[in-house]
Formats: structure tokens, C-alpha cells, sequence
């Protein structure tokens, strides 16, 4: 089994090591070992980081038409 840092992550997801390790807190993501240790992750952790970093999708609003 392998184990990976924050910043090799960060690297495969082309992001920076922070929004890596801020998202992971946010959702409980991966294990904080804590100190200059920092994240680590597991290939099931990569995978759950990106599906958190994925951009929302937007529900299309439909305006009316105003009445004259």
C-alpha cells in the first residue's frame, strides 16, 4: 500500500500543497499526522480529494418575462 504527501498530491492534481491539506481538513480527508509531518494520503484519499475539489455544478435560473 502506498502513502503519499500533501505536496506529491498536490502535484498530481496540479494544485498548491494548501488547498490540498485545507480540503482534506474540511472533509476529513486522509490522516494529519501532525507537525513538519504534515497530511498523508492513500490512493482512496486521492480520489475522495478530488471529487471534493471538483467545481459545483450550477443550477440554471430561468428568468420570466415581465409583463407589459
Amino acid at each position: 500500500m502506498s502513502v503519499f504527501t500533501a505536496s506529491e498530491v498536490a502535484a498530481e492534481l496540479r494544485c498548491s500543497t494548501r488547498k490540498v491539506t485545507e480540503t482534506a481538513s474540511a472533509h476529513g480527508i486522509g490522516a494529519n499526522l501532525g507537525g513538519r509531518a504534515g497530511y498523508r494520503f492513500t490512493e482512496a484519499d486521492k480520489l475522495a480529494l478530488w471529487e471534493a475539489m471538483r467545481p459545483k455544478v450550477a443550477a440554471v435560473v430561468r428568468r420570466r418575462r415581465r409583463a407589459s
